[in-house]
């Protein structure tokens, strides 16, 4: 492409589901009006898990789990005998958890201004001129942030501090998403960064709270629609907007649960899982909403193998389980081949039923349990309808009213890469070159 920048915004409604785009009651007029004269997909197929830490990677990397190496939401670490959290970005940052370039990385090294707020697996990434991560807890804005630009927002009265609460207290939601809007203007306004990542997560914790297609959810969505407005209002009034291509997308979609299913009551039921210090036990396992990570943890061969045949066939019989995969099926789901990612690569993976979640905790005594903490879900495997994600995109390089099919959520970063200039290496999707005006594509001006 030629060296001219355009300026890229990038925008993530946490837990849209495709299926609310044919919902008449979701009302959206903001992006319902950039899908009819921009570009829309009818859906974007994730990835597994349908974990928002794992689908976020993919989104900025273009590869699934097995190449970039963030395997969900939480993973155990067998080397250091922990559960390790990338949920919240808590246990490694950026540099040392993902093992592929990511799109801000190649904007960055071509020399954009690169920015990102409340991106997951952001913490401490060097490429990122300007960052708040993730996080759900105070002390890690505070610490993690970029220093000198938090202590601007703070210098200028917005509420920062209140970040962290905001991010846990589902009643304060609202409060979060609105934040991270009017930082993002205060960004574009001062600070003009050629590329901005936002992320915005107050309907994946709604549909968590109350459930799927409910008064809140909608409510939710159309909140989210009109923060969307109030950015492109800011760009328009500031002169940027005519030089801007955004793009619009969600990360998974979402189910109501009815039931918990708890697989570490089940193996302390065996006796292989050790209540105080779960992982000197020989079985564990760690979930990932819809989705269980089931982790052998007996070294001694013999033994193993044994232990390897009685959890086969233990996850087999038992009532909530859908599905299993063994190592030598997991490349089918995008996620290490028998042999790859050892220290946090799982034994067995299992899916749920549908209305099914999945929990960790292991102080109760029923192995499947009737209601649970959560009324909507995500995690499942992503070719399910209710996990399919949205697409859709307008600007300077769209051409208008282009429909697409069903796309791939690894698709986004190798089309975003042809406004950038150059390709990410080994990228699992493909550039939706079908979007362009003509002479994008090709390295011409549109």
């Amino acid at each position: 492409m030629n060296n001219e920048k355009r300026k890229i915004i990038v925008i993530s409604i946490d837990g849209m589901a495709a299926f609310y785009l044919r919902d008449p009651q979701v009302k959206m007029p903001v992006l319902r009006k950039i899908m009819e004269t921009g570009a829309s997909a009818e859906a974007m197929v994730s990835i597994a898990p349908t974990a928002t830490w794992a689908i976020h990677t993919s989104m900025v990397t273009g590869v699934y789990p097995r190449k970039h190496g963030v395997l969900g939401n939480w993973v155990i670490d067998r080397p250091a005998g922990r559960v390790g959290e990338h949920f919240g970005d808590l246990t490694w940052n950026k540099e040392e958890s993902v093992g592929v370039p990511t799109i801000y990385d190649m904007a960055k090294a071509r020399g954009w201004k690169t920015a990102a707020i409340c991106w997951p697996k952001t913490r401490q990434a060097i490429a990122l001129d300007w960052c708040i991560p993730e996080f759900y807890q105070q002390e890690l804005f505070e610490s993690y942030s970029t220093q000198e630009w938090w202590m601007e927002l703070k210098n200028a009265g917005f509420p920062v501090d209140k970040y962290g609460a905001w991010s846990c207290e589902h009643e304060n939601a609202p409060m979060q998403d609105w934040l991270t809007t009017e930082i993002a203007k205060h960004l574009l306004t001062n600070h003009n960064p050629d590329l901005l990542l936002m992320h915005y997560l107050m309907p994946d914790t709604y549909q968590h709270v109350y459930g799927i297609s409910t008064s809140e959810v909608y409510w939710a969505l159309e909140y989210i629609d009109e923060r969307i407005g109030d950015l492109i209002e800011t760009l328009k009034s500031t002169g940027k907007w005519d030089n801007t291509d955004l793009f619009i997308v969600s990360d998974h979609g979402f189910v109501n649960t009815t039931r918990t299913f708890y697989p570490n009551v089940l193996f302390k039921q065996k006796g292989w899982f050790e209540q105080s210090t779960p992982l000197i036990g020989k079985v564990a396992a760690v979930s990932n909403g819809g989705i269980g990570y089931v982790y052998v943890l007996e070294d001694q061969a013999e033994e193993r193998t044994r232990l390897m045949d009685e959890v086969r066939e233990l996850l087999h019989s038992t009532p909530g389980i859908a599905r299993i995969f063994e190592p030598q099926q997991y490349a089918e789901l995008g996620l290490p081949a028998e042999g790859e990612m050892a220290d946090h690569c799982p034994d067995f993976i299992f899916e749920a039923e549908l209305d099914c979640f999945i929990h960790f905790d292991h102080t109760g005594e029923e192995v499947l349990q009737e209601g649970g903490k959560f009324y909507g879900m995500h995690g499942y495997l992503p070719q399910h309808e209710q996990m399919k994600a949205i697409f859709a995109a307008t600007g300077k390089s769209i051409q208008p009213s282009v429909k697409l099919g069903e796309i791939q959520l690894v698709d986004l970063a190798p089309t975003l890469m042809r406004l950038i200039g150059g390709e990410l290496p080994d990228t699992d999707g493909r550039a939706l070159d079908e979007i362009w005006k003509a002479g994008v594509a090709d390295g011409r001006n549109p």
